[in-house]
């Protein structure tokens, strides 16, 4: 997480949303930085407005905007079977190696999920668990030039920012039946989701020339 007291701002670092990235090109500015251990990297919103937001209001009562990324659930979970397919989590219990996208989905939709499934939530990581409450900007993970474009506006100061920590590329497939089943068993994520600034149709178009070019 990312705080800039002078520009009243907080970026969440949700997982898997290029989070590493974003500390790299940003931590030089940012007046506070939690980083290093995941549980403190990765502050969820709701142990910010428990603890961490009453912190700041110590020192200046005007409100702080926050802001995050999200990425399509599927694509989130995607995201996590490739990171832990990587050969750091051989023989472990975490590990990927040898399962389906599809079984990864299994466990994670099971009512006890095994270890490698257990990755959390976006929607849990983004809300306040009582109030609903959610981040007052949230942008798609697939909108980032807007949300690069956004944190350039609000902190006046331009920035490139590098692909880091990225997991290797990986064709997944994921059956029609357990993809209906985890919209419904994630409702709120997908709503999140749907619900984030989304790209602009120039920004879609450079994506797909990108694709078409590689």
């Amino acid at each position: 997480m990312l705080v800039f007291l002078k520009h009243r701002l907080v970026v969440f670092s949700t997982p898997k949303c290029g989070s590493t990235a974003l500390e790299q090109a940003l931590a030089p500015f940012s007046d506070i930085v939690l980083q290093g251990d995941p549980r403190i990297k990765h502050c969820t919103f709701h142990r910010y407005k428990w603890r961490f937001e009453k912190f700041l209001q110590i020192f200046d009562q005007t409100p702080m905007a926050t802001t995050a990324l999200i990425r399509h659930p599927r694509d989130w979970l995607g995201s996590w079977f490739r990171y832990r397919h990587g050969s750091w989590l051989d023989g472990t219990p975490q590990s990927t190696k040898g399962l389906s996208f599809d079984q990864f989905v299994q466990g994670y939709l099971a009512e006890e999920q095994p270890a490698f499934a257990a990755v959390g939530s976006q929607g849990r990581f983004l809300t306040h668990p009582k109030t609903g409450e959610t981040v007052d900007h949230l942008f798609r993970y697939d909108a980032f030039s807007e949300f690069r474009v956004f944190l350039q506006e609000r902190l006046g100061r331009e920035f490139e920012l590098d692909r880091v920590n990225a997991s290797a590329d990986m064709a997944l497939a994921l059956s029609p039946d357990l993809a209906g089943q985890l919209e419904t068993a994630c409702a709120r994520d997908f709503a999140l989701y749907d619900a984030a600034h989304a790209p602009k149709p120039q920004s879609r178009l450079r994506g797909l020339m990108r694709a078409l070019a590689s």
